[in-house]
């Protein structure tokens, strides 16, 4: 029983042996409690020492030499008591200073600064991925293949480039030259885009990427797959890479404009670069 009560306190076998010794010779210099544990003396006193500290053995002085002894009962429920209290009392401030301070401590408030991606999976998730969009506080970039987003989602779209129309959000796109990208270019002004058509021979491509609110967006009908990605410093990126890409596009003569009126959104923004 009192082995079990000394391994309750998380002692190892050399502790428990030693205190044993003690508990039964009483009170011992180290070099007699060595002889009595047939132990090393230096080993002895270090156990003797860590067993004080943790205020289960006494250490008293008498002439100029050390003896330890088993503490009382009562002195051992009187040091968990208070070490119960202590304990207590440290927790609770504990719990009160991560509840006003905590988020100082949050991996996500840390990481501010980095970027937040979401996945998306299925038709559905594609479709929260563009609903997104319809948040867009200024314009979209993008670079799309309208045969690629026809293939998989063409109600969808018929609906969605109408409403993004309404909510006043303009775009600007880059679109493998082909017979459903020239009809789509046709819907330009109503859809309230300007875009560009590339020869689908040299560029050609599924996925659509957007740029919008320090967001990019990179969706895959034929992999039903969505990623958000939200970073200013990439978005940032991501935009210089289209404009310059739309420059360029412009070159092959098969582009569309909207009313200056509402081109300045984007030319605003060019002007401050």
């Amino acid at each position: 029983m009192i082995t079990n009560i000394l391994k309750a306190f998380q002692l190892t076998d050399k502790e428990i042996a030693v205190f044993l010794k003690c508990l039964e010779a009483g009170s011992q210099p180290a070099s007699a409690v060595a002889r009595l544990c047939e132990m090393p003396r230096n080993t002895v006193r270090s156990i003797l020492d860590n067993l004080v500290k943790k205020e289960l053995m006494v250490k008293t002085a008498r002439a100029n030499t050390q003896y330890y002894a088993t503490e009382k009962k009562e002195n051992l429920i009187r040091s968990l008591k208070h070490k119960q209290l202590r304990m207590e009392e440290e927790t609770a401030t504990q719990i009160k200073m991560l509840e006003e301070y905590g988020n100082e401590l949050s991996a996500r408030h840390w990481a501010t600064s980095r970027p937040k991606i979401t996945f998306y999976e299925g038709v559905a998730g594609l479709e929260k991925v563009y609903e997104d969009t319809l948040t867009a506080k200024q314009y979209l970039k993008s670079w799309a293949s309208y045969d690629a987003l026809y293939e998989t989602q063409s109600e969808y779209f018929k609906s969605y480039f109408k409403r993004r129309a309404r909510k006043g959000i303009p775009m600007r796109s880059i679109h493998p030259d082909t017979i459903e990208s020239r009809e789509g270019q046709k819907r330009d002004k109503d859809e309230l885009r300007e875009s560009c058509l590339i020869p689908a021979s040299r560029f050609n491509w599924t996925p659509e990427i957007q740029v919008y609110n320090g967001k990019i967006n990179i969706t895959s009908g034929k992999e039903k797959l969505g990623i958000i990605i939200e970073s200013q410093e990439i978005a940032e990126a991501l935009e210089a890479i289209f404009d310059l890409s739309y420059e360029a596009a412009q070159k092959y003569g098969k582009e569309t404009h909207l009313p200056e009126t509402v081109r300045k959104v984007f030319s605003e923004k060019e002007d401050r670069k």
